[in-house]
C-alpha cells in the first residue's frame, strides 16, 4: 500500500513573506536573551538586535519584491502595492526603535519586550499589507492590535498610560467584533473570502431576486467592515479612543500608533472596497464622503482647543484621516496613488514632530503643552526647526511632502467630480493652518517664560515651565534627520514615489 506524498511547500512562498520571517525571528531572540540581558545591560542588547532586526526585514523587502506573486493558496500575494507599504511599515518600525532608545531610559523603562512588541506588531501590518483573504486579514489585524495594545500602557505606572490601554482594548475589540461579523456576512453573501473571488461573485450575481438580496448583504458586512476599519484609522465618528489614547500612551508608542496601524489599516480598506467590493462601490461611496467630511471638520475644530501637544496632533490624526478618505473616495487609480503617497509624507512629518515630542518631555512626560516650548527656536535650534519642517508640512506649506500629498488628494477628488468634498478639503486646510501655527509662534516669538519661584506674585496656574536645557541623543538625532531629508525630498522630487504608487495602483486594481 503506497501513500500519497505530502506535496512541498514551493520555497519561493517564502521568499514572499521573508520580512515578516525576519521580524519574527529577531522578535522571538529578544524575547529569549531579556531576561540576561536585563540584568547585564538593561534593555541595551536587546536594543540592538531589535535595530538590526528591523533593518534586516528593510532588506528583506527588497528580496521579497524580487519574487512578485501569490504564495500559500493564493492567502498573500505580493506586488507594488504590498512592496510599497513592507518599505513603508519596516521604515517606521525603524525609526520608533531609534526613538525608544533614548526615551525608554529616560523613564525608566528600558526593557527588551518593547522592542520585541513593535517588532511583532510589524509582523501583522506586513501580513495585513499583503494579504488578499480576509480571515488573514482579520488574524493580522489581530497580531498588529495586541502588541499596539499593550504597547499603549508600556508605562504602567502612569495611570493616564493604563486608562489609554485599557480603552482601547475595550473599543478595539468592539470595532473587531464588527469587522469580524462583516466578513461572516460577506461569506454568506459570496461563499468566499477570497478577495478576487469575492470580486467576481459580486460582479456576476446571478438571479435578480438572488441579486437583490445579495446586495443587501453585502452592504450590511461592508458597513460593518467599515466601523471596524474606520476605528483603526480614526475616522469620524469612531474616533473617541484617539485624543485619550494618543495622550497616555508613550510618546514612542504614540508615534507608531499614528502612522503603522493607520497605513496598514488603509492597505487594507484599499484591498477590500476597490477591489473586492469595487462592484457595489455606489452603495458605500457616501460612507466614505461622509467619513471624510466629518473627520476633516471634527479633527481640526477640535484641534483649535488643545493645549497638549499630543492630544492636538491625536485630533490632527483625525483630520489627517479625513484627507486620506478624501482621495479615497475619488477612487480609480489616481485616488489609489494618492492615499499611498500621503501615507508616506504622513509617517514621515508625523512622527518627526512626535520624535521632537519625546526628546523634550523628560520623565513622566512632563512638558508636553504647547507653552512649555516658549522661546525652544532660540535655546535648542535643531530640533525646533525640524518640528518647524514638520508643522508646515503638516499645514501643506510648497516644497514640503505634506503640500504635494495634498495636492495629489485634491487633484483625485477633482477629476472624479467631488468639487465640494475639495473645497471643504481645502478649507479645512485653512482652518488647520492655526493650530499647527501656535507652536512655531511658541518657539520663535515667545520668550521663556520666569518659573513661578522666580515671579513671587504671579500664579503658578497661569505659567507653564520652560524645557530646560537638554541635550539630544544619536539616534533621535538621526530620526530627525530621516525625517526632514524624506519630508523635504517628497516635496521637491515626488515624481519617483508618486510614479511607483500609481504602479502600484494599477496592479491592485487590475490585477
Amino acid at each position: 500500500m503506497t501513500s500519497a506524498a505530502t506535496p512541498l511547500v514551493p520555497a519561493v512562498y517564502y521568499l514572499r513573506i521573508l520580512p515578516e520571517i525576519v521580524l519574527t525571528v529577531f522578535g522571538a531572540v529578544i524575547m529569549l536573551i531579556e531576561g540576561p540581558a536585563r540584568h547585564v545591560g538593561r534593555g541595551r542588547t536587546t536594543r540592538w538586535v531589535a535595530l538590526v532586526g528591523a533593518l534586516t526585514a528593510f532588506a528583506a523587502v527588497w528580496i521579497q519584491s524580487r519574487h512578485p506573486g501569490y504564495a500559500f493558496s493564493h492567502l498573500f500575494r505580493v506586488d507594488g502595492f504590498t512592496v510599497f507599504f513592507g518599505f513603508l511599515l519596516t521604515a517606521i518600525a525603524t525609526v520608533i526603535i531609534l526613538m525608544a532608545m533614548e526615551y525608554l531610559p529616560q523613564q525608566h523603562l528600558d526593557r527588551g519586550e518593547f522592542y520585541a512588541l513593535v517588532l511583532f506588531g510589524t509582523v501583522g501590518m506586513g501580513f495585513m499589507a499583503g494579504a488578499t483573504e480576509l480571515i488573514l486579514m482579520f488574524i493580522a489585524l489581530e497580531i498588529s492590535s495586541i502588541s499596539t495594545y499593550i504597547l499603549a500602557g508600556y508605562r504602567r505606572h502612569a495611570p493616564k498610560s493604563t486608562e489609554a490601554s485599557l480603552k482601547y482594548l475595550l473599543l478595539g475589540s468592539f470595532a473587531t467584533a464588527f469587522f469580524l461579523y462583516g466578513i461572516a456576512l460577506i461569506y454568506g453573501a459570496t461563499g468566499t473570502t477570497q478577495i478576487s473571488a469575492i470580486a467576481r461573485a459580486l460582479a456576476h450575481p446571478g438571479a435578480a431576486g438572488a441579486a437583490v438580496q445579495t446586495g443587501q448583504i453585502v452592504l450590511l458586512g461592508a458597513a460593518l467592515m467599515f466601523i471596524g476599519l474606520g476605528f483603526k484609522v480614526s475616522a469620524v465618528p469612531f474616533q473617541v479612543w484617539t485624543p485619550d489614547v494618543y495622550e497616555g500612551a508613550p510618546a514612542p508608542v504614540t508615534a507608531f500608533m499614528s502612522a503603522a496601524p493607520k497605513a496598514a489599516a488603509f492597505a487594507i480598506f484599499l484591498r477590500i472596497f476597490t477591489v473586492a467590493l469595487a462592484a457595489n462601490s455606489h452603495a458605500w461611496f457616501w460612507l466614505l464622503w461622509a467619513a471624510a467630511l466629518l473627520s476633516m471638520t471634527v479633527g481640526n475644530v477640535a484641534a483649535l482647543l488643545q493645549n497638549n501637544f499630543k492630544r492636538m496632533l491625536a485630533y490632527s490624526s483625525i483630520a489627517q484621516a479625513g484627507y486620506i478618505l478624501v482621495a479615497f473616495a475619488a477612487l480609480g487609480a489616481d485616488g489609489v496613488s494618492a492615499v499611498m503617497f500621503y501615507l508616506a509624507a504622513y509617517a514621515a512629518m508625523n512622527i518627526g514632530a512626535f520624535a521632537v515630542v519625546s526628546h523634550f518631555a523628560h520623565r513622566d512626560e512632563r512638558y508636553v503643552d504647547i507653552r512649555n516650548y516658549a522661546g525652544l527656536g532660540f535655546r535648542a535650534p535643531w530640533p525646533a526647526f525640524c518640528l518647524s519642517v514638520f508643522l508646515f508640512s503638516l499645514i501643506g506649506v510648497p516644497l514640503t511632502g505634506g503640500f504635494f500629498g495634498k495636492v495629489y488628494i485634491f487633484r483625485a477628488a477633482l477629476h472624479a467630480h467631488l468639487v465640494a468634498l475639495t473645497v471643504i478639503g481645502l478649507l479645512n486646510s485653512a482652518l488647520a493652518a492655526y493650530y499647527y501655527l501656535r507652536p512655531v509662534v511658541a518657539m520663535y516669538m515667545r520668550e521663556a517664560p520666569l518659573l513661578p519661584a522666580l515671579a513671587p506674585g504671579a500664579p503658578a496656574g497661569n505659567i507653564e515651565p520652560p524645557i530646560p536645557p537638554t541635550s539630544m541623543s544619536g539616534p533621535v538625532a538621526v530620526v530627525l534627520a530621516l525625517c526632514v531629508a524624506v519630508v523635504i525630498w517628497l516635496g521637491v522630487f515626488p515624481g519617483s514615489v508618486l510614479a511607483y504608487a500609481l504602479r502600484s495602483a494599477r496592479h491592485l486594481l487590475h490585477g
